[in-house]
């Protein structure tokens, strides 16, 4: 027995050795390889009644973008709003002072001086004072930062960048193995041009290009990342091309860029957004999106080569796209940690009026509410329609078919039906402005009304109902969408029902039941299933199954189901399976016997395992003064944490003992812990579950259990190692009498009035830290 236990003690003291070594590196931060700094100045006032809108709100807007995603800490910058010249040289010292005392923290420091105001052909204009360019461009040189990055937006900024031999080369990658030293120059105009700003946009052409531009439209590359030639590139044609026309005339952005190495400079990072916005690659024309309140926010010329990324913010979103053919809108929300695609599915035509063409008489459209208009020159208007296979008494005329009432043996196919269309095989008609019924199979581009089928539904858009007896198909569902076996929809706004699956990869407001499946992109009501529920993106309410949810976004609400729940975003109310929950974050709780956060946990996870990034799951072993053996699971956060784990004595982890009197402990509880610097308190209720040999029944097992409770004291020494020492008490009563008389106890106290004794005993052990 000694000789196990000074064994044991030599282990656990090589181990801390070793351990606390190897663990020590660890707690030295690794230095980080670039490190921004900023100077935000918009000055709407220019002395002599010289007055701007937008200076001030442009720059606040440029700091906001470049904090989100390129990489420069609000911390690390200054926004100066209508300032003197004072403010700007004490803004560069404080700066300067910032980066010197930060130069050991980074390999490369970087500075960018932004400025939205006033200027002239000599200096820029604050207020009453003037900081003339060449005092200017001496101040930010003597900023210690290996690269300066200036971006001037005001009238003849270009006059700041003219300097003698001055030239473009090729900058350089961000890149930890690089000395990089240079500038780069950028000017919202020429040496000779007024710089505009537009009420329409609120905000000046050229930062609103610059600020899009950052934000991803400028990625020609599609990599995700802004470099300072694209920026440069998207920022030159979007100006240009919005103040051709405009009464100043057009405006031209100026560069001079001197940078020392090699690749391009990286000035934003669009996959460190919150929220991403994709065009996809076939999505063209003149995308233009607006906020909830209708204020601009983007705008941008999109082309089919490839699919753009945009960073936005969270919210709601309406976007017009206009192409040379039609004219396109639709609605959209962002959410936290979500990329949502934005294509043609998602969007719905409407009708535009005709321009005046030379030699023609103008034609304006006016069509009801809910209902698209495709007419033109090409199209013809028939108020009957009969065909035995696809019109075939109309396909000489080379028209377009617009019809009230269309009928068909085995397939009739019109352009437009504004009315009824029958057919006894199949219907198919672009847009349905009524009511669709087929035998075996419906298509429509547009049905604003319903749509039936024995067999069949396919339709890109309903705003009334479609119905189905096996199958229905809609890009998106406005009312409601039932089918005896399966629906399918991009966007469901109420009702989805079916007798077996329901599927909508885009956003449920409402309600989706089905008696197998449930399938959504988000769901916004309930979803409910009698087999599972699986929802890509976010659930805003309750998602319930009786054997699995999967939730691909975020959970607002309650995810509950009978086996597993899978959330890959943030679960933001209450996440519960009967036996495990998957969530990226979680801002409530987990109740499960496996609970598994990749994310940081805001509340608290209940059950056997559990793990979050910031919460504790620690592996521990143990020697108690009546001779134990402990080896535990911690895990959970620090309010609440759960125990698992085993417990014997030592003396009969011996193989070659043939003792009756061996036992085995499962251990299992909850904790709270308090920390204070590099030592935490730990506060234990636990339960022993005893297995030992029936001495009745020989060869038989049964058990035992009797409660406990602990309090220890953990050090950390390094980042991945505990030491702890605490003291547990044992309660012993009538139920677990032969359990005590296995156990060996160095002291016991006797409640003989409460017929309870308490077996008090030390503990000390080590706890490898595994997050």
């Amino acid at each position: 027995m000694k000789k196990s236990y000074m064994k044991f003690l030599i282990m656990t003291a090589v181990a801390i050795f070793f351990s606390g070594n190897i663990f020590a590196a660890e707690n030295k931060a690794d230095a980080a390889s670039v490190e921004r700094y900023a100077i935000y100045i918009g000055s709407n006032i220019g002395g002599n009644n010289r007055q701007l809108l937008y200076a001030g709100t442009d720059a606040m807007a440029f700091q906001n973008t470049m904090a989100d995603i390129g990489g420069i800490r609000k911390s690390n910058s200054v926004l100066l709003l209508d300032p003197a010249k004072d403010d700007v040289d004490e803004a560069m010292e404080y700066i300067s002072q910032l980066i010197v005392k930060n130069k050991f923290n980074a390999k490369r420091s970087e500075f960018v001086f932004y400025y939205s105001g006033h200027s002239d052909e000599n200096a820029l204009l604050l207020g009453n004072n003037t900081y003339d360019y060449s005092s200017l461009k001496a101040a930010i040189t003597k900023v210690p930062s290996d690269v300066h990055v200036v971006i001037l937006d005001s009238c003849y900024s270009g006059n700041f960048i003219r300097t003698k031999g001055g030239q473009k080369q090729k900058p350089f990658l961000v890149d930890d193995s690089s000395v990089i030293k240079g500038h780069a120059y950028l000017s919202s105009s020429s040496s000779q041009e007024s710089s505009q700003e537009s009420d329409e946009i609120g905000s000046s052409f050229f930062t609103n290009a610059m600020i899009t531009g950052l934000k991803g439209a400028a990625d020609s590359s599609g990599d995700k990342k802004v470099t300072l030639n694209e920026l440069y590139s998207y920022a030159f044609s979007e100006t240009l091309s919005r103040t051709e026309n405009s009464s100043a005339g057009p405006q031209h952005p100026n560069y001079n860029i001197t940078l020392v190495g090699s690749g391009d400079l990286v000035l934003s990072d669009i996959s460190g957004s919150d929220c991403i916005l994709t065009l996809s690659k076939e999505l063209s024309g003149r995308v233009i999106i607006r906020d909830k309140n209708e204020k601009l926010v983007s705008e941008i010329s999109k082309t089919q080569a490839a699919p753009v990324y945009l960073a936005m913010e969270e919210g709601q979103y309406g976007v017009t796209v206009i192409s040379e053919k039609v004219t396109l809108q639709g609605n959209f929300e962002l959410g936290a940690k979500r990329n949502y695609v934005l294509s043609n599915s998602n969007l719905s035509p409407v009708a535009r009026t005709a321009n005046r063409f030379r030699g023609k008489e103008p034609k304006e459209m006016s069509e009801p509410e809910n209902e698209i208009a495709f007419t033109s020159e090409n199209t013809m208007h028939v108020p009957f329609v009969f065909s035995f296979f696809a019109n075939e008494f109309y396909r000489n005329t080379g028209k377009d078919i617009v019809t009230n009432f269309a009928l068909g043996l085995f397939r009739s196919e019109v352009y437009q039906t504004d009315g009824v269309m029958l057919s006894f095989i199949a219907n198919q008609t672009t847009v349905l402005n009524g009511a669709q019924f087929a035998y075996i199979f419906n298509t429509a581009d547009k049905v604003c009304g319903f749509q039936s089928a024995g067999i069949f539904n396919l339709s890109k858009d309903v705003e009334g109902a479609q119905t189905a007896g096996i199958f229905s198909y809609a890009e998106n569902v406005k009312g409601v969408q039932a089918s005896g076996c399966v629906n399918i929809a991009d966007d469901v706004r109420y009702c989805q029902a079916a007798g077996l699956v329901n599927v909508a990869s885009g956003k449920i407001t409402g309600v989706q039941g089905a008696f197998l499946i449930n399938y959504a992109g988000k769901v916004d009501g309930v979803q409910g299933s009698g087999i599972g529920n699986v929802s890509q993106s976010d659930v805003d309410g309750v998602q319930g199954a009786g054997i699995f949810n999967i939730a691909g976004g975020t959970v607002v609400g309650v995810q509950g189901s009978g086996i597993v729940n899978v959330a890959s975003g943030k679960v933001d109310g209450l996440q519960a399976a009967a036996i495990a929950n998957y969530a990226h974050y979680v801002d409530g709780a987990q109740i499960g016997l496996v609970n598994i956060c990749s994310g940081d946990v805001d509340g608290l996870q209940f059950g056997f395992v559990n793990y979050s990034r910031n919460g504790i799951f620690e592996l521990g072993m143990s020697y108690t003064t009546n001779n134990n053996m402990r080896f535990t699971l911690t895990s959970g956060n620090r309010r609440l944490y759960s125990v698992i784990g085993c417990q014997t004595e030592v003396g009969y982890m011996d193989s070659n003992s043939d003792s009756d009197d061996k036992y085995a402990e499962i251990v299992f509880g909850l904790g709270t812990r308090i920390e204070a610097g590099m030592f935490n308190f730990d506060f234990e209720a636990l339960g022993n579950e005893v297995i030992m040999k029936d001495d009745d029944k020989k060869e038989k097992l049964k058990s035992e259990w009797y409660p406990s409770a602990k309090f220890a004291v953990g050090f950390n020494p390094a980042k991945h190692i505990q030491i702890f020492a605490g003291a547990m008490a044992s309660f012993e009563f009538d139920g677990n009498r032969e359990t005590f008389e296995r156990k060996k106890s160095n002291f016991t106290v006797d409640f003989s009035d409460h017929d309870v004794k308490m077996h008090p005993e030390f503990e000390v052990g080590l706890k490898f830290v595994l997050h």
